[in-house]
């Protein structure tokens, strides 16, 4: 009796003891968070001051660094906390797409402004047609005579190309211009997937639909290469016209042959930076040192901040308050990035964000940005359906492409009342396959076997044995229906007889100005072209935009996500370093372990 009481009693002081513990973090936590956010105001309150000091000065400078994260399709709420994290924890401000037109187009008419710095030491924006956008507002900034200068030590092809709207572009003397021409490759398995003895069961619908060629080839296919090396000289040709045009260069200066680039080369003894500037593919030669000095010439010294007379992306943004975020719009934007799948992590969230606005009887259209290559059919469908319901509540929808809008994000499209896309957007590619792995040969190297009794194998799809014919047959006439709907939905939303769907069809991919040809889009164009024609189908004179897909900072979420990221990621190592010591290595893709198979459109 006297040990139970004397267990009871342990039991009590310990869990009183962690009770007390948890208290203490808790207090010590909220103690911590107080103390930042003092701390935070502080600096807050002496910083607005010094903007203000700074924005009464005449002749500055706008300076944008491309350093900061800038996102294309995010929308970042202003909060405390939000910033608190992003100085103390991140040490890096998010800005928005958004957030740079807003400011090039306010320093425009700004007459404490002279001109802009573009610095491109880094750049996350990787979608040509978002830096083309950002371009036209660069071009429009020139008009009113203020200049923009652009700076690198080195410059990649996409910092390049924004680079190309400034007036005056720098480079490092010891840097380059690294222009190398677009690429289209893949890693191939099927040798591997030989060693390893792991069979893929591919079922496909679309003669062009290459996503599984990787599987089932050690290269890329004839066909496939014909159609690729197509694709990639639009793309290209397109790039280098644009450069040429801003630049008032010929395209074979920007990009000449590699015979001619090593003559080149060679005349300047290897110095890359001298080839750019004596082919004007820059303006000048500069250190960090002499750039400083330039600027300080053209817009005076800054005695506080020793040197050029600048302001940047943050102190502007917060001085004339354009980090507003409209929470009553009439017009809401929904973005769909990336990869589709289907589940509350994913698609869910769209179709709830979808069904927001369908409920919302403020809002009265949509602006769909889509830029993804596609994915689960059951998510595409999902989207598709609430897309739907928001249309016959006539409330117009219109999809916007980014970069890319194939096959699933095609079929999603197809649901707008209106489709605009990028000459350079790859879409199209409708078509669907699945991909079943047959994993039974490496189980039987490890000693495993598997065996029993069943009713049917109609839907006995599992990687651990080999796939019954009937369940095969099931499969196949499942993606053939699914590839009618998909071909009869193109017909009734894009107003095309069957037939003529199915010669575009068969997974064949086209960029956009092929696109309009072929009745997939209805014009090229940009944001601003969106938010016009979304503006005629609901006839809103004063359109007022909700961005649905917004950002905001939620300090629970933080420590849960982290907790969850620590978590997966051990228990993923662990899987890895149990699969490299057994029979096979794996990449750092997600697998989906519920389902054995799923049908994809992408």
């Amino acid at each position: 009796m006297i040990k139970i009481l004397n267990l009871i009693k342990f039991f009590c002081c310990y869990l009183w003891s962690l009770i007390n513990f948890a208290r203490i973090l808790i207090i010590n936590i909220i103690f911590i968070l107080l103390i930042s956010i003092l701390c935070y105001y502080i600096y807050n309150v002496k910083h607005n001051k010094n903007v203000n000091t700074t924005f009464k000065k005449n002749n500055q400078v706008l300076e944008i660094n491309f350093e900061e994260n800038i996102n294309n399709d995010t929308v970042y709420k202003n909060s405390l906390l939000f910033n608190l994290y992003n100085k103390y924890i991140q040490k890096k401000k998010n800005y928005s797409v958004l957030d740079i037109i807003k400011t090039i187009n306010h320093a425009k008419n700004n007459k404490n402004i002279s001109g802009i710095i573009l610095r491109f030491n880094n750049l996350n924006i990787y979608d040509i047609s978002t830096l083309r956008y950002i371009g036209k507002y660069l071009n429009n900034f020139k008009k009113s005579g203020k200049k923009i200068y652009a700076i690198a030590d080195i410059y990649d092809q996409n910092q390049y190309y924004l680079a190309s709207f400034a007036n005056k572009i720098i480079l490092s003397p010891y840097g380059y211009v690294k222009l190398r021409g677009f690429e289209m490759n893949n890693f191939y398995y099927k040798n591997m997937l030989e060693k390893l003895k792991i069979k893929p069961n591919v079922l496909k619908i679309g003669e062009y639909k290459s996503a599984v060629e990787p599987l089932l080839r050690n290269n890329m296919s004839k066909h496939n290469k014909i159609i690729m090396q197509k694709l990639i000289d639009d793309l290209w040709n397109d790039y280098l016209i644009t450069i040429s045009s801003n630049r008032h260069v010929k395209p074979k200066d920007i990009f000449p042959s590699d015979q001619n680039f090593l003559i080149s080369l060679k005349k300047y003894h290897g110095n890359l930076a001298l080839f750019a500037l004596k082919n004007k593919l820059i303006d000048k030669l500069y250190t960090s040192s002499e750039f400083e000095i330039e600027m300080i010439k053209k817009f005076g010294w800054d005695s506080t901040k020793e040197t050029y007379n600048k302001v940047n992306l943050n102190d502007y943004i917060n001085m004339y308050k354009l980090d507003n975020i409209e929470e009553n719009g009439n017009i809401a934007v929904i973005t769909v990035d990336g990869l589709m799948q289907y589940g509350k992590n994913t698609s869910k969230i769209i179709t709830n964000e979808i069904h927001k606005v369908y409920k919302n009887s403020n809002i009265k259209g949509l602006i769909l940005k889509v830029n993804s290559p596609g994915g689960d059919i059951m998510a595409a469908q999902d989207i598709y359906n609430e897309l739907n319901l928001l249309r016959k509540a006539h409330k117009p929808i219109v999809v916007l492409m980014g970069s890319m809008a194939t096959s699933g994000a095609y079929w999603i499209s197809t649901a707008a009342d209106y489709i605009i896309s990028d000459s350079t957007t790859i879409t199209g590619s409708i078509g669907i396959f699945t991909v079943v792995n047959n994993f039974s040969k490496v189980l039987e190297r490890l000693g495993i076997s598997k065996d029993g009794v069943n009713i049917s194998d109609r839907f006995n799809i599992t990687m651990s044995t080999k796939l019954p014919y009937i369940a095969e047959k099931v499969l196949q006439l499942n993606i053939q229906n699914g590839y009618e709907k998909f071909i009869n939905l193109v017909s009734q939303r894009r107003n095309k007889p069957i037939e003529e769907v199915k010669k575009i069809a068969n997974g064949i991919i086209f960029i956009g100005k092929d696109a309009i040809k072929n009745g997939l889009v209805d014009a090229l164009g940009d944001f601003d072209y969106a938010v016009f024609k979304i503006a005629q189908l609901t006839k809103i004179k004063n359109v007022k935009l909700q961005w649905e897909n917004i950002q905001t900072f939620n300090f629970l979420n933080l420590l849960v996500n982290t907790h969850s990221y620590i978590i997966s990621e051990v228990i993923k190592n662990n899987i890895k370093v149990f699969f490299k010591e057994n029979f096979l290595s794996l990449n750092d893709k997600n697998y989906n372990l519920k389902k054995t198979y799923s049908l994809y459109i992408m």
